[in-house]
C-alpha cells in the first residue's frame, strides 16, 4: 500500500537509469529493452525466491528507495536472495530458450501516473446543511445551520402584504449569515405558550395577522397559509399548533393535503420536513422531531415509523429537528438528559447510536452544550462527526505531467462514512494552484456526477429492535453496534478535461473542492488531512509542459480544516 503522496508511473528515462547505475556501485542494473511476459518472469522469481528484487512496476534503483516503481528496468536491491549474475543467467537464458515471450516496445511516450492516497482527517469538520443547529452569529463552533422561529404577524400583517415584507424580514434578520457560511431554516409559527408542557399549553402569546381570527380550520386560515409557503424558500412545516409542531390542534387529513400540495407546488427546489412521521404520509417529506430520541410514547410512535414505512426516506430527504429538556427542574416528563451538556457529556454513545441508526442530518438546543466542560466538549466532537455526511477521499489518480490543449483523465474514490447523504447536488472542482498563492490558475468542475449518490452505510436489522424499559421510558434494543454491519460504497469519479494554451508552463498543485452553488465557493470540506485555508485539498504536484519529479506534498503545508473558518457563501444581488 502506498503512503499519502506516493506515487506511480510508467515509462523509463535511460539517462536517469545510467545515472543511477553509475551512482549505487553496490546495486547491481541492467535494462531490459524489450518488454517481458510478467506472469511466468514473476513465477520464475518467486520459485527462485528472489525477495530483493522488483519486477514490476520499475524505473530506477533510485526511486526504489523512495517504493516508487516504474515499468521498464530491473533493480536488484541488496537484499537477501540469489546474486544478480544468476539472476541475470535465469532470466536472459529463458528469454534465449523461449521460455518468456517477448514484443518490441513500440510507444515512444509513455503516460506517468500519480497515485494519492490521503490520510483521513479524524476530528469534526464544521460543514454545511449539516450538524449542530445553533444560533446565526457563528457562536456555536461547529453550527452551519440556524433556525429562527418567525412570528407570522413580522412577515404578513394583512392580506394586501406581498412578499416584499418577507424579504425585508430576512435582510434585517439574517444579515451577514452568508459570511458566515450559516443557512437558514425558518419556522412560521402563530402561537407560542407561556408555560410549559402539555398542560401549559394556555394561555398563549399570539401572532396572528390581526385581520385573521385565531381558527386554524378557517377557510381564510387555509387561503393565507398556501399563500404564506408560497413566499418561503425553504421551511420546516410548521405554522399549526404551539410553536408550530402540528399539535394542539392536530391538523386533520384535508389540512394535510391542502399544505402538502402548497408545499409540493412552492419547493420544487427546496427540501421540506415534516413534524411527524405518521402525517402527511402521502408527501415526500423529511421529519424534524422536536423531542428526538425522548423516551416514552415518542420513542414507541417513531421508531417502528423511522425503520418501517420511512426506512429509506433518509436517502432522498433530511432528518432533523431538536432534543427536548425540561425547562423545570422538578418535571418529572421523561427526558434522555436533563440539559444539553450531560446529553453530550454522558450520553455520547447512545446519541451517536441513534444518529446512525435513523441516518439523522442535524439536531438543535443540544447544541447548547458547555464547551468549556472537557467531557462535554469531547463527546460533542464525537456527535458532530457522526452527524450527517463524511466523505472521505481514499485514493486520487492524475497524470504527473499534462499538456496545454491536450486532454487529461483525473479519478478519484470517494466514501461517505458519516450518517446521511448530502441533500443538494452540488458541483465537485477540479483545480490547479499556484503552490505559492495557493489560488486557483485554472479550475473546471467534475460533469455528469450526483453527490446526493455518496450514501453512508446501514444497518442490516432496522425494524427488529426490542422494545426495552417500562411504558413511561420505553426504548429499543439492537443487536447491532454503534458502527454500521452493512459498508458504505466508494464511489468512482472521472474526469477528462483540457487546459488552456495560455497556461504557462511549471509546476502546480492539483486541488478538489465542492461547491456551494450561492456563488460557487468552495465550501464542502472532505475528511482528509490535505486541506488549505480555503476550502480547497490539495492532492500532489502536476507537471504542465515538463513532467513532475515529486508528486507527494509534505504534511507540514496543509492547514486544519476545523479551524478554518473562513469559508462563505454569497447570495445573488
Amino acid at each position: 500500500m502506498r503512503k499519502v503522496g506516493e506515487q506511480r508511473k510508467t515509462g523509463t528515462d535511460p539517462a536517469d537509469h545510467q545515472r543511477t547505475c553509475r551512482s549505487y556501485g553496490a546495486w547491481a542494473c541492467f535494462r531490459l529493452q524489450r518488454t517481458i511476459n510478467m506472469a511466468l518472469l514473476t513465477e520464475l522469481f518467486h520459485v527462485c525466491r528472489l525477495e530483493g528484487l522488483i519486477v514490476a512496476n520499475l524505473r530506477s534503483c533510485r526511486d526504489r528507495r523512495r517504493g516508487v516503481f516504474h515499468t521498464g528496468s530491473l533493480c536488484r536491491a541488496p537484499a537477501s536472495g540469489i546474486s544478480l549474475p544468476l539472476c541475470f543467467f535465469l532470466v536472459f537464458g529463458c528469454v534465449l530458450a523461449g521460455r518468456l515471450p517477448v514484443q518490441a516496445a513500440e510507444q515512444a511516450v509513455r503516460e506517468s501516473e500519480v497515485v494519492i492516497k490521503p490520510k483521513p482527517y479524524l476530528g469534526p469538520l464544521r460543514n454545511p446543511l449539516m450538524g449542530f443547529i445553533g444560533p446565526s452569529n457563528g457562536r456555536q463552533e461547529c453550527a452551519t445551520l440556524s433556525k429562527d422561529y418567525v412570528k407570522w404577524n413580522l412577515i404578513e400583517q394583512s392580506a394586501s402584504d406581498g412578499v416584499d415584507k418577507l424579504r425585508a424580514y430576512a435582510n434585517a434578520h439574517w444579515k451577514g449569515v452568508e459570511d458566515l457560511n450559516i443557512k437558514i431554516i425558518p419556522r412560521v409559527f402563530l402561537e407560542w405558550p407561556k408555560g410549559s408542557g402539555q398542560e401549559s399549553y394556555w394561555p398563549i402569546l399570539s401572532y396572528w395577522p390581526d385581520d385573521m381570527p385565531r381558527d386554524f380550520t378557517s377557510a381564510q386560515f387555509k387561503e393565507r397559509a398556501v399563500r404564506m409557503i408560497e413566499k418561503m424558500a425553504f421551511i420546516e412545516r410548521g405554522m399549526i399548533g404551539p410553536w408550530g409542531e402540528q399539535h394542539h390542534p392536530t391538523p386533520d387529513a384535508a389540512m394535510q393535503k391542502l399544505l402538502g400540495e402548497a408545499c409540493k407546488r412552492a419547493f420544487k427546489h427546496k427540501l421540506v420536513m415534516n413534524r411527524y412521521p405518521w402525517e402527511f404520509v402521502d408527501y415526500d417529506f423529511g421529519i424534524y422531531w422536536d423531542s428526538f430520541a425522548n423516551p416514552g410514547w415518542e420513542m414507541t410512535r417513531h421508531v417502528p415509523e423511522l425503520e418501517g414505512r420511512l426506512a429509506d426516506r433518509w436517502k432522498t430527504a433530511p432528518m432533523a429537528g431538536e432534543m427536548a429538556f425540561s425547562i423545570d427542574p422538578a418535571s418529572l416528563k421523561p427526558r434522555l438528559a436533563k440539559d444539553p451538556t450531560e446529553a453530550v457529556a454522558e450520553h455520547a454513545d447512545e446519541l451517536i447510536r441513534y444518529i446512525r441508526r435513523w441516518h439523522w442530518t442535524a439536531l438543535g438546543w443540544v447544541s447548547d452544550y458547555n464547551p468549556k466542560n472537557p467531557k462535554a466538549a469531547a463527546g460533542a466532537a464525537r456527535v458532530q462527526s457522526a452527524f450527517g455526511y463524511r466523505f472521505v477521499i481514499e485514493e486520487a489518480r492524475f497524470p504527473s505531467q499534462a499538456e496545454p490543449e491536450a486532454e487529461f483523465k483525473v479519478s478519484f474514490t470517494v466514501r461517505n462514512m458519516g450518517s446521511a447523504p448530502i441533500y443538494y447536488n452540488w458541483p465537485v472542482e477540479l483545480s490547479l494552484l499556484d503552490p505559492k498563492t495557493r489560488q486557483p490558475v485554472w479550475k473546471a468542475n467534475f460533469e455528469g456526477i450526483d453527490i446526493r449518490k455518496w450514501l453512508p452505510g446501514d444497518f442490516s436489522d432496522k425494524g427488529k429492535g426490542r422494545p426495552a424499559g417500562d411504558k413511561a421510558h420505553a426504548g429499543f434494543e439492537w443487536d447491532t453496534g454503534l458502527d454500521y454491519d452493512i459498508a458504505p460504497a466508494s464511489n468512482l469519479v472521472t474526469g477528462r478535461f483540457r487546459l488552456p494554451s495560455s497556461l504557462q508552463a511549471g509546476e502546480y498543485l492539483v486541488a478538489l473542492a465542492i461547491l456551494d452553488p450561492a456563488g460557487n465557493l468552495p465550501s464542502v470540506k472532505f475528511a482528509v488531512v490535505n486541506y488549505f485555508k480555503g476550502g480547497r485539498h490539495p492532492l500532489g504536484r502536476i507537471g504542465i509542459g515538463m513532467e513532475s519529479h515529486k508528486a507527494e506534498i509534505s504534511p507540514d503545508e496543509f492547514d486544519d480544516p476545523q479551524s478554518d473558518q473562513s469559508l462563505r457563501y454569497e447570495l445573488e444581488p
